[in-house]
């Protein structure tokens, strides 16, 4: 396949996403890290779908979405519009390197354009979206129509030049599965130097609007079934007085309204200071049922949280259990309130965990190592491929 000739100029790298501002999750901001950090080695743009109306960047081509059409709570997909064809088209043609981070239409688009056109693609896995779907819908057919999603999946992934994995085991399993397109492990990391503990938690609690007395329950990402929340909330309703909620997202009106009924629980709809809200927090909880890496939860180890997991995806090696955090199972609200309680009662065993939280992010999980590890990825298939057409 003859492909675009290699000059001095910096490669032109477009980072395709379907997620993107307002909305705020562990893609959106790995996207945002990754961009600000590619601009000596690349000329970086962006193809992403357009939420909010106001929206505008020079560097970045929106893509109008659908109310129609909406896969995931509160996630619309693009519009199925020649127009919106047209635009990932044109962008995937005029750039070296197309860099996926899915996991819906946009994404595979852009891979279907970049086997066309004989583009370098490279696909990174934040979320498995067949498991993401069966998890987070509700209808009879939605076994069969995650498989669908598969199988669109696995014909698409297939032809990029190389699929990117946060670590090992996902990658074995992938592949298990039928996708055999040539792959390496990159692992993501946290900035510990945004992401760091609170001097004063109480301070951070008073900012939000929280008494600094209460002990606050904190977790980060969508509100939907996926994501486990009627578990949370659930096994907080068990804690009793002096308990505070604080869920750091938005998603599924029907969720969203049940956590609101709480009489100490808040919302905080999708923010860019994640920071600012995870140094409110005592302990940290991941519910999901579904996760690949779990960005937020590395995040809130960063900020020295102990954290209460589920088993579930890398979460189950890098925590490691009475060391920097403990599990529970996924749909146990009675375990994981029994946890909460006993972290709730021993402020010396919070900040033991915490403490050893924060040293695993930064002894493991450097953003630098990471996005260094990625970048030279990026630029090492980008030249093999053309070295071989040449």
């Amino acid at each position: 396949m003859a492909r675009t000739k290699i000059n001095n100029q910096r490669p032109k790298l477009l980072v395709v996403t379907d997620t993107f501002h307002p909305k705020v999750d562990g893609t959106v901001r790995f996207i945002e890290e990754f961009c600000a950090s590619s601009s000596s080695q690349f000329d970086t743009s962006l193809l992403a779908p357009k939420f909010n109306k106001s929206l505008s960047s020079p560097s970045i081509t929106f893509l109008p979405t659908s109310k129609i059409i909406t896969p995931l709570p509160n996630y619309p997909s693009i519009k199925l519009s020649f127009k919106n064809f047209a635009a990932i088209k044109r962008e995937v043609q005029k750039n070296d390197i197309i860099f996926i981070q899915g996991p819906a239409l946009t994404s595979l688009l852009a891979l279907h354009y970049a086997r066309k056109y004989k583009k370098v693609a490279i696909a990174y896995f934040h979320v498995l979206p067949w498991d993401l779907y069966e998890k987070s819908v509700k209808h009879p057919l939605k076994k069969w129509v995650a498989n669908i999603i598969l199988k669109i999946c696995q014909r698409e992934y297939n032809h990029a030049n190389l699929l990117l994995y946060p670590y090992g085991d996902l990658a074995t399993t992938m592949r298990s599965q039928g996708f055999i397109a040539p792959q390496k492990i990159a692992r993501l990391g946290v900035d510990i130097n945004r992401f760091y503990p609170a001097t004063s938690p109480a301070n951070f609690k008073q900012k939000i609007g929280i008494d600094p007395s209460q002990f606050v329950v904190g977790y980060v990402g969508r509100i939907s079934p996926e994501k486990n929340i009627k578990t949370l909330i659930r096994a907080f309703k068990r804690l009793g007085p002096n308990a505070h909620l604080l869920l750091i997202g938005n998603g599924e009106k029907e969720q969203t309204e049940q956590a609101r009924k709480l009489p100490n629980c808040t919302i905080t709809g999708f923010v860019t200071d994640v920071e600012e809200y995870l140094r409110a927090v005592d302990v940290f909880v991941m519910p999901s049922l579904t996760e690949t890496t779990s960005l937020a939860t590395l995040e809130a180890m960063a900020t020295g949280l102990p954290v209460l997991s589920s088993k579930v995806g890398y979460a189950q090696k890098y925590i490691v259990r009475n060391y920097n955090g403990l599990f529970f199972p996924a749909q146990s609200a009675a375990i994981l309130a029994k946890k909460l309680e006993q972290l709730k009662a021993n402020p010396k065993e919070r900040a033991r965990l915490g403490l050893n939280a924060r040293k695993t992010i930064a002894y493991s999980f450097s953003w630098e190592r990471s996005i260094s590890r990625i970048k030279k990825l990026l630029l090492e298939e980008y030249y093999n491929a053309n070295e071989d057409e040449a």
